[in-house]
């Protein structure tokens, strides 16, 4: 009888390590489909703030592409991630230009144009220390302020909208510097005549931008909150 009962114990452990072995060989294989460009844990992060300096650059047949040359600018964004890479956020910038065609604009010299909106977007990895992301605005909203030398300034206003794509480089832990380009369109709120409605309605321009990015936080918000 104790043989019997040893017999069978012996059985049941080698078919408990067979099937050990075929769950780690599963296991191990799905690890190795796993699309790694997507995410990778060992790099996630909570969040992160970004500051940039930025170009802007005017194009197309209308008030902004015809009438104005970039200057500068700046840009703040900060961003949580939600689930892996997949990030909320906000972002508020301003850029800056000049009106080379007054008898298009009026008698103004320059113009800034506050940029404030929420951000959508996805980061991919494909290399070590590299990230590849993508971006678009909610509910974004420009403001024009257009001044003269003697400090005098009216406003224009009009929803911004905003796609993004950059490249970003880990050259310390937690730091990246990146590059980043945008296209930007405005479709204006400007009180003009009939004739000159389709001039007015929209401008659009690119930004091309450097900055740095500071990452915190090693897991994502969901995994926040299912703790």
């Amino acid at each position: 009888m104790p043989s019997n009962l040893a017999i069978k114990f012996l059985i049941v452990l080698v078919f408990g390590l067979q099937l050990n072995a075929q769950n780690d060989s599963i296991s191990q294989k799905s690890k190795a489909s796993k699309v790694a460009v997507l995410f990778d844990d060992e790099r996630q992060y909570f969040g992160a703030v970004a500051l940039t300096y930025q170009n802007p650059m005017s194009y197309g047949d209308n008030f902004i592409g015809e009438g104005f040359e970039g200057k500068g600018g700046y840009n703040f964004r900060i961003q949580v991630y939600v689930l892996k890479n997949f990030f909320v956020g906000f972002s508020y910038g301003f850029s800056q230009f000049d009106n080379i065609k007054k008898e298009l604009l009026g008698n103004y010299n320059e113009s800034s144009v506050e940029e404030i909106s929420g951000i959508l977007g996805y980061e991919f990895v494909p290399l070590p220390r590299v990230r590849l992301g993508v971006n678009a605005s909610i509910l974004g909203r420009a403001t024009l302020s257009n001044s003269i030398q003697s400090g005098y300034a009216n406003r224009d206003f009009g929803k911004l909208r905003n796609f993004g794509i950059n490249l970003e480089y880990e050259f310390i832990k937690n730091l990246n510097i990146f590059v980043e380009y945008n296209w930007r369109k405005i479709k204006s709120e400007i009180e003009v005549p009939d004739e000159l409605v389709s001039f007015f309605k929209e401008g659009t321009y690119n930004t091309f931008s450097i900055g740095l990015k500071f990452n915190f936080g090693d897991i994502d918000l969901a995994d926040v909150v299912s703790f």
